[in-house]
């Protein structure tokens, strides 16, 4: 059985964060992913050999031997990069959900947002390795959402069946938000979320 708090009600997303990355590394140490932290700071542009192996503290031909092209280099910071977008525990759905998205609007404010995601839509269309990625931080929904609404209802939060409309749910808080951002290029504010958030859960109110 998977946590409770944590792991088992959880979504991914394209969320770079930050990893661990060695002082020093020598050809003999086993491979490190490329951190992070580079796609926050500068998009897919920055994640080169050379600020790499700057990062790491050893020479390019160190890191072309792990990754012998750009391309793999930044699938693995992609992959890396992916951090759940969502974790529930057991305090009320609607105040963890308007919570967190109030947070993720700060990243997804961000300029170099754009190019991260821009970067992985992209190259799903021809690429079975990033779908994977994308697989992985926008299509796994479904489970978590789902076993929080369940949680919910028995709390007494929601009128029983919301849990079944996990995707549906998912795809009217999120959806709204990326078209505004992406699309429209408005800066996500926190009451924008809490009116987006209201709007979605509304219809399985209790009292509706």
């Amino acid at each position: 059985m998977r946590s409770r708090t944590r792991s088992a009600r959880e979504t991914r997303c394209t969320c770079p964060g930050p990893a661990p990355t060695p002082a020093s590394v020598t050809a003999a140490t086993p491979p490190w992913p490329p951190p992070p932290e580079l796609l926050v700071e500068g998009g897919p542009e920055r994640v080169t050999h050379a600020t790499v192996a700057q990062r790491a503290g050893v020479g390019r031909a160190t890191v072309y031997r792990q990754w012998p092209d750009q391309q793999t280099l930044l699938l693995d910071a992609l992959a890396n990069g992916a951090r759940p977008l969502l974790t529930f525990d057991d305090g009320p759905f609607r105040d963890q959900l308007v919570t967190q998205l109030q947070q993720q609007a700060e990243w997804l404010n961000q300029s170099v947002t754009v190019s991260v995601i821009s970067t992985i839509i992209e190259r799903a269309e021809r690429d079975e390795d990033v779908r994977r990625i994308r697989e992985t931080m926008f299509g796994r929904t479904d489970q978590p959402v789902a076993e929080a609404l369940a949680a919910a209802v028995r709390r007494g939060e929601f009128r029983p069946g919301i849990e079944e409309h996990a995707v549906d749910l998912a795809s009217h808080v999120l959806g709204p938000l990326f078209f505004q951002r992406f699309m429209l290029g408005v800066r996500l504010g926190g009451d924008l979320v809490i009116k987006v958030v209201d709007t979605a859960l509304a219809p399985w109110l209790p009292t509706s």
